[in-house]
């Protein structure tokens, strides 16, 4: 009669694991996963992206620069125009100035105090306001050192009551513009003398 194998007690109480149960015991290791590419390639972007807003940036302000250049262009050239145009409008005004102020002074004083003669003089004043409201005052010359720069001297007188150079009279008034002359004023010049001149 045959004898059954005896068991070993050892292999009993320690049995050895079964391969084919545990998968993860037969499988190769794994290699550790490679580093992602997306990184560098988003700081790539982030850069470029800084880049190109920066350069907005200062196309932008050029862009804000040149435009409040060309305002201030404008508004120069704007200026000018409107001086022109207001230096002809005045040309034509005061001619008709000059005409009321000859009526004015035609009259004489008795007669200065009519309605008629009142009315001459307050259209002129109506007129002088017109052209003030538009920058447009005539020039003081009487009693003031002689300009060329505002005044045309037509003749001089001798006299010893003012100095050499002062304006005695108005022939024509003359007006300005702010800093620009619209017409010189016509005047007559105080001189020195002959006789002064002579002795000096």
């Amino acid at each position: 009669m045959k004898r059954k194998p005896e068991s070993n007690p050892d292999e009993s109480e320690n049995p050895q694991p079964d391969a084919a149960a545990d998968p993860a015991a037969s499988a190769p290791p794994v290699p550790p996963a490679p580093k992602s590419e997306k990184t560098p390639k988003l700081e790539e972007e982030l850069a470029a992206a800084r880049a190109l807003a920066q350069q907005l940036k200062h196309q932008a302000l050029e862009l804000t620069a040149d435009l409040d250049n060309q305002a201030k262009r404008f508004a120069r050239e704007r200026q000018v125009v409107r001086e022109e145009i207001v230096m002809r409008f005045a040309r034509e005004m005061i001619e008709v100035l000059d005409n009321l102020d000859l009526v004015v002074q035609s009259h004489p004083p008795a007669e200065r105090d009519t309605p008629l003669a009142q009315g001459v003089a307050l259209t002129r004043s109506v007129f002088l306001e017109k052209l003030k409201s538009f920058g447009v005052e005539p020039i003081d010359s009487i009693g003031r050192p002689f300009d060329p720069s505002w005044h045309e001297a037509l003749f001089e007188t001798a006299t010893g009551d003012q100095p050499a150079g002062t304006i005695l009279s108005e022939l024509t008034k003359g007006y300005r513009l702010g800093g620009r002359l619209v017409r010189a004023a016509k005047v007559e010049v105080a001189k020195t003398p002959a006789a002064t001149q002579a002795n000096g």
